[in-house]
């Protein structure tokens, strides 16, 4: 018994971990939204105080402006929720919350813990494939904030420089 405990215990710890690697994602993409927006403002600003407008601020406007609001799609698409999961489950939200309360409650008290371990197993990869499919997102949100930087700075300095 203190064996299988013990792996419960284990299983657990690493389910907490995965569910770290979500929330990961979602704090960087919290720091690249705000980032992406500071530039939109900061390019907006140029442009407000700009006494004119050459040909080619509008164009590294225009890029920095594609790059950006690709990269607040893919942080959009890291953010998405992600409900997909075991249809029977004692640990996944979507199954627990089709049963009634009692018999939630009644299940858990007799499941074996083997079949706990395995269930917990389950969700342990399926947050794995959250976690990747956020990260994949958050990644190309922050390559593309990056890449808009050069067409950005270019725009401010043509903006500012008159």
């Amino acid at each position: 018994m203190t064996d299988q405990l013990e792996r419960v215990q284990i299983v657990q710890w690493i389910l907490d971990k995965q569910l770290g690697w979500v929330a990961a994602a979602d704090a960087k993409v919290a720091v690249v939204v705000a980032l992406d927006t500071a530039v939109f403002a900061a390019l907006a600003t140029a442009y407000a105080s700009a006494k004119c407008i050459p040909e080619s601020a509008l164009l590294m406007s225009l890029a920095t402006s594609v790059l950006l609001v690709i990269a607040l799609v893919c942080a959009v698409m890291s953010l998405l929720p992600r409900t997909k999961g075991p249809i029977k489950s004692l640990v996944f939200f979507g199954p627990i919350a089709t049963q009634a309360q009692a018999a939630y409650i009644t299940a858990l008290r007799t499941v074996p813990l083997d079949h706990l371990c395995e269930d917990i197993a389950a969700q342990i990869h399926r947050n794995a494939e959250i976690a990747a499919e956020k990260h994949r997102w958050v990644r190309r949100s922050i390559e593309c904030s990056f890449v808009a930087a050069l067409p950005w700075a270019t725009a401010v300095y043509l903006l500012i420089k008159q």
